[in-house]
């Protein structure tokens, strides 16, 4: 009897701490899919237009690409799904420019050229702030490959629910058959 109520309580010991390890990997697991499955957002980037600004004392030059610190390069230029998305920009006095009024941006190649408006010339602040969406080097390109990963997390929460499940099942099952 006391040989049993010892490998009971062992049993639950050891149920416990790897329910506790499971939750801990839970948060680790949850953490690193997010990394891989959603875009990486930059809110206010400042941009320098420095090389646009003044070029004959009040104009904007409209002919200078300016490119984003996070532009897409290599494999993510060329997938669609990598190109820069939900891209704003605001002027130096904070107001949200107009697209293809203010600006027209290249999204697969993470550029913009400005459009010689009062919005986006400012004879004393050369930077515009922008904010977007960029893939990080290890984003999955492939739809149905973040599908899979984002169910992951929820099936290794169904496994940490059936083991805790099962062994208070097996402990209560032990327990009333003693009885």
């Amino acid at each position: 009897m006391a040989k049993e109520n010892n490998k009971t309580i062992i049993t639950l010991v050891s149920v416990s701490v790897l329910v506790i390890l499971a939750i801990a990997f839970l948060s680790s697991i949850s953490d690193q899919t997010l990394l891989n499955t959603q875009k990486t957002a930059v809110s206010n980037e400042s941009v320098s237009i420095a090389s646009v600004n003044n070029i004959d004392g009040h104009d904007i030059n409209e002919t200078v690409v300016i490119t984003l610190a996070n532009a897409p390069t290599g494999w993510k230029a060329t997938d669609s799904d990598c190109y820069i998305s939900n891209l704003v920009l605001r002027n130096a006095t904070g107001s949200t420019l107009t697209l293809t009024t203010d600006y027209i941006p290249t999204l697969s190649a993470g550029t913009f050229t400005l459009v010689n408006t009062t919005s986006t010339y400012s004879p004393t602040v050369n930077y515009t702030y922008a904010d977007y969406e960029y893939c990080s080097d290890n984003y999955m390109a492939d739809s149905w490959a973040r599908s899979v990963l984002n169910t992951n997390v929820g099936l290794f929460v169904i496994a940490i629910l059936i083991a805790v499940v099962l062994v208070v099942y097996l402990l209560f099952g032990k327990k009333g058959d003693e009885d």
